[in-house]
């Protein structure tokens, strides 16, 4: 029995052709060896299946009309192991073309036909074809391991970090900078894996099983959390770095301008947001808007079953101007109030409907207002719910 090498070289795909003539592998080998494919031979569907226990391969090509074990029986096989279940088959066949043929091979897990004798030429657009969604999912995946151990890490610092979060605020240019290291370095192929998912999902969705469109779905999401994840983690590292550029002006117009950015998450959660009366206050205008957006997008996604409610009000105390944002969710536990606005501190109120943030949002609220001189803190509502208050030098 003829066979052939078995050590797989970096990026090239295994291809096992599968015949009981010697002169079709033969005739086989020939067509295929200038794709550059690691071409392995069966003569039989049992010396096929060994093979298949032994390594991974990108297609398999299969004769139908062998003796013992014929290709139909050993594509049901291979369907049934876990591991070989969605290696694509192309049948080689010289049976005739009636449909009772075609939905017997589809029905023991054929992707493709190719009849005896075939055309070189379209024997190797069919395997180019197959090999290449192959290499695509081979990259996806190598893409998709490489986040997961990034993210595990990025997992693990953020642990490491709540247990520590007294001292490191003692220490925030440390964290600072570790916050930007980690947005750089897994910003990059985040973006790479997210092109790659998108490109699979634009090209060949079509030709995934439901699974697979499932697994899609949940990866395309999962990427979209993590590149959040990160880009919160940069915005609270270059907080603050940022240039202030200051001036007086409506806080009604900052709150406007934060609640445009917001807009998608209040019109999902068919927020209301209740404000009269606000002064104007000093600061820098792009910041103060960063800081209401991330108040109320707070506000909405850690809600209760009522519509949100977001009541924003103002009042000169001395020579500063506090404000107070208050809304009609569940709260938060008296314990978890001191370390409401530290880096990466996730208290998850009890019912809430919105999503799991990233535990930056308040953290970065604290920065913005104390790079302005002031100070912020949290209360329990009298009725519930969460109030956030905030002071403003006037400048």
């Amino acid at each position: 029995m003829a066979q052939g090498p078995m050590a797989q070289g970096p990026g090239i795909a295994r291809v096992l052709i599968v015949d009981d003539r010697a002169d079709n592998l033969l005739a086989l080998r020939a067509v295929l060896e200038p794709l550059g494919l690691d071409l392995v031979e069966a003569d039989s569907g049992e010396e096929a299946l060994r093979h298949l226990l032994a390594g991974e391969f990108a297609l398999i090509i299969l004769d139908v009309q062998m003796p013992v074990l014929d290709g139909f029986e050993t594509a049901r096989l291979i369907r049934g192991r876990e591991r070989t279940r969605y290696v694509p088959i192309i049948f080689l066949t010289a049976i005739s073309g009636e449909p009772e043929h075609h939905l017997r091979g589809y029905q023991s897990g054929a992707v493709d036909y190719v009849y005896k004798p075939f055309e070189p030429e379209i024997l190797r657009a069919k395997v180019s074809v197959f090999v290449e969604l192959w290499a695509r999912g081979a990259t996806i995946e190598a893409q998709r391991r490489e986040l997961v151990v990034r993210l595990a890490d990025l997992d693990e610092a953020h642990a490491g970090l709540a247990a520590q979060a007294v001292e490191l605020e003692r220490s925030n240019a440390a964290l600072e900078r570790f916050a930007e290291v980690v947005g750089v370095e897994v910003r990059e192929p985040l973006h790479t894996v997210a092109g790659l998912l998108d490109l699979l999902d634009d090209r060949h969705a079509g030709a995934l099983s439901d699974e697979g469109r499932t697994l899609l779905a949940r990866a395309l999401a999962g990427t979209d959390r993590a590149r959040s994840i990160v880009g919160s983690l940069l915005d609270y590292a270059r907080a603050s770095t940022v240039e202030l550029h200051r001036d007086r002006f409506p806080l009604v117009e900052v709150l406007a301008e934060a609640e445009a950015e917001t807009g998608p998450q209040l019109a999902e959660a068919k927020a209301e947001i209740v404000a009269d009366g606000l002064p104007l206050v000093w600061g820098d205008r792009g910041q103060l808007v960063h800081l209401l957006n991330q108040l109320l997008d707070n506000a909405v996604r850690f809600r209760g079953s009522a519509v949100p409610v977001v009541t924003v009000s103002a009042e000169a105390v001395g020579a500063a101007v506090r404000v107070t944002v208050a809304d009609n969710g569940p709260g938060v536990a008296e314990t978890d109030l001191p370390r409401l606005f530290t880096a990466f501190a996730r208290p998850t109120p009890e019912g809430a409907a919105g999503g799991r943030g990233a535990g930056l949002g308040l953290a970065l609220c604290r920065r913005i207002v104390e790079r302005h001189g002031g100070m912020i803190w949290a209360e329990r509502g009298a009725d519930g719910g969460l109030v956030v208050r905030f002071e403003l030098p006037e400048g």
